[in-house]
């Protein structure tokens, strides 16, 4: 009997631990022996990637291991904090903004696995507030536009600020404290005066009030009063004073009848006998 040829047949090594360590095999079809190792995504591989079987059914080198990609702490975004819960392959990093600025672009960035985050990063712009509005017989005088800014208003002469003389750029880009308004000054009502009267058109600031007296009445005092940015009257009110004439002058070889010299009345004269009177009697 013819004895069987001896055959050549590779190496034979110990098979690597793919699960324990995580690998992935891929064969050298052109190369017996020799393998190449590598990582599934989000992993990384640390140690040899290819190994040859030796003749001493021994592998060249030791097995590597496939470990975690791991980012590195998340970029630093002016006026920005980043949210993280972990730095592995997958995990997400939030952004917030401080006080006073807004998020512009993706809020959101994720760990890749090349080790690397993802990108364009957002942006923190700071929030700004549209100009004030312009309120009627009044003055505003913006000191900015940005977060917590103020804007202050008052108002021109003759009129009173109804509501918040400032108001504050809040952080959502609104305008804190409402728009107040000017409200004309009015003096209070002018004062009764006893036999007299007062008219006027309105008690509003610059404006006027008229006093006139009863017939037989004097007026005492200013006849017109202005009204003052103070709320009050630029005099006290005047009073009336009833008329009265000075006693009649006597007259030669007559006589005077009448004691009462008031508005209205009268004196009446005559002559002594043997006198004629020239002139009015009654007066």
């Amino acid at each position: 009997n013819k004895m069987q040829s001896p055959q050549c047949i590779p190496t034979k090594c110990p098979e690597p631990p793919l699960t324990e360590n995580q690998l992935v095999l891929k064969e050298m079809a052109d190369q017996v022996g020799i393998v190449q190792l590598s990582c599934r995504e989000g992993l990384i591989l640390y140690g040899a990637s290819i190994l040859r079987c030796l003749s001493s059914q021994q592998w060249n080198d030791s097995f590597p291991v496939c470990k975690m990609v791991l980012c590195r702490r998340p970029p630093y975004i002016p006026f920005g904090d980043p949210v993280v819960s972990s730095l592995q392959f997958g995990s997400t990093v939030n952004y917030t903004c401080m006080d006073g600025f807004l998020l512009k672009g993706t809020s959101t960035i994720i760990c890749q696995a090349d080790g690397t985050w993802s990108s364009p990063l957002p942006e923190c712009i700071p929030v700004e507030c549209p100009q004030p509005g312009e309120i009627q017989n009044g003055i505003v005088d913006v000191q900015g536009l940005t977060y917590l800014s103020t804007a202050l208003y008052s108002c021109k002469p003759g009129f009173e600020l109804m509501g918040n003389t400032t108001i504050l750029c809040g952080e959502d880009g609104g305008w804190l404290g409402g728009e107040p308004s000017c409200k004309p000054i009015e003096c209070s009502k002018p004062r009764e005066i006893k036999n007299g009267r007062y008219s006027y058109v309105d008690l509003h600031y610059t404006h006027t009030v008229t006093y006139s007296c009863d017939r037989g009445f004097r007026l005492e005092g200013q006849r017109i009063l202005t009204c003052l940015e103070t709320r009050e009257w630029d005099t006290k009110a005047p009073s009336c004073r009833a008329i009265n004439c000075n006693p009649p002058q006597p007259i030669e070889n007559g006589f005077v009848e009448g004691a009462d010299y008031s508005y209205g009345a009268m004196v009446i004269y005559s002559c002594i006998p043997g006198f004629q009177l020239s002139g009015l009697a009654m007066q």
